[in-house]
């Protein structure tokens, strides 16, 4: 009898892990905090459980305990991952779910503690782990830098990130958030565009040997330059992979991996950016292009036999198609442009974010929500005018 097996769902991420699953015969509970998470439109689940807004974490360790014994657990978002990562003592005794050691998960989700520990074994965008005032920082690394929190739980910035061009800017943050350093890191910024970006969606087994890769090429991203995927080809990158497989090794690391990087010009080398350790936002995107992450990590919770020569397939474009027009737009593309790229991509074949014909419900709900928040911001353009 198959275990039963759960998706901690978070927007395309955990609809992408249901479809995977789905895609082996696998029917997931999934539990997520909204109800309005698009993975509750889907049709895959075997059952959709929605978190309360108030004493979120209490109900999601009780739901968790009340699993039948030795469910299997997948989270989809850093949040879930700290979740399990805090409460791995208790819930191991009851559940299985797949996590690196607690410390390296919590090192992981730490970028100060992540890049201190990465930069001994890859290299990586020169860092600041402490700031302490503008000049430090300005002696230390060159413009523009980027602003990053730490992890989830030091979200101070009201954004991802923030961007440093200029001394001013530079000046100015220091100023507004002084009394709030302790939660930030800075980096310098990678020169180049975003397809000098690339990621490699990866899983590790129990001796932190990489089992499977996919690797793509960031072609655009939402926000531009600094965002989350909107638009990229699937390439396989020897030496993406071969970095990754480094890292897990050195690091120890058990599990899927979404491993980030960024070709330096300057000196021809690929440097890391960040390690999200869980399944990626694209991994149904990996599973379209035969490397399924999703389940690989169901089948060594599972004490199945692992595919080590999975091989994956090229020139597949990813699209988010909403966020990709309108981050272009934003960019100062033109429609001609856009419509221009698209075209010279039209005869590869494609994944969508959220569509596929054989669960259509959550692109319809999706697409309605977005041209809904189109129209309301026309209308409060509108009246602006």
């Amino acid at each position: 009898m198959s275990a039963t097996t759960v998706v901690l769902s978070a927007g395309p991420n955990g609809l992408g892990v249901t479809r995977s699953l789905y895609l082996k015969g696998i029917r997931p509970t999934v539990i997520s905090r909204q109800s309005d998470d698009v993975v509750n439109y889907s049709r895959l689940p075997a059952r959709k459980i929605v978190l309360p807004e108030k004493n979120t974490e209490s109900a999601l360790l009780q739901t968790l305990l009340a699993l039948p014994q030795a469910a299997i657990v997948i989270p989809t978002s850093d949040w879930f991952v700290s979740f399990l990562a805090e409460n791995s003592e208790r819930l191991s005794q009851h559940i299985r779910f797949l996590l690196p050691s607690p410390d390296i998960a919590r090192m992981l989700i730490d970028k100060a503690a992540e890049t201190e520990t990465v930069s001994a074994i890859l290299p990586l965008p020169k860092t600041i782990q402490k700031l302490t005032d503008s000049t430090a920082l300005m002696d230390n690394l060159r413009l523009p830098v980027i602003i990053k929190p730490r992890s989830h739980q030091h979200m101070v910035l009201g954004s991802k990130n923030r961007i440093l061009g200029n001394v001013q800017e530079v000046t100015d943050f220091f100023v507004q958030y002084q009394t709030q350093l302790e939660h930030l890191i800075a980096q310098e910024v990678v020169p180049g565009d975003d397809d000098c970006q690339w990621v490699c969606n990866c899983f590790f087994d129990y001796n932190s040997d990489l089992v499977q890769a996919f690797s793509f090429n960031r072609l655009r991203l939402s926000p531009s330059h600094y965002g989350v995927t909107s638009y990229a080809i699937s390439q396989y990158n020897e030496e993406v992979i071969t970095l990754s497989k480094k890292l897990g090794k050195a690091l120890g690391y058990v599990g899927p991996a979404m491993v980030e990087f960024k070709f330096d010009n300057r000196d021809n080398c690929y440097k890391y950016i960040e390690l999200n350790p869980r399944l990626g936002m694209c991994n149904y995107f990996d599973t379209s292009c035969g490397i399924n992450n999703a389940h690989a990590y169901w089948q060594l919770l599972n004490d199945e036999a692992l595919n080590y020569n999975v091989q994956m397939k090229n020139d597949v474009i990813f699209v988010s198609l909403y966020e990709d027009f309108f981050s272009r737009r934003k960019d100062g593309e033109s429609i001609s442009q856009i419509f221009s790229a698209y075209l010279n991509d039209f005869f590869k074949p494609h994944v969508f974010i959220y569509h596929t014909w054989w669960d259509p419900v959550p692109s319809v709900r999706m697409l309605a929500r977005q041209l809904t928040s189109l129209l309301k911001a026309l209308l409060r353009k509108a009246r602006v005018i």
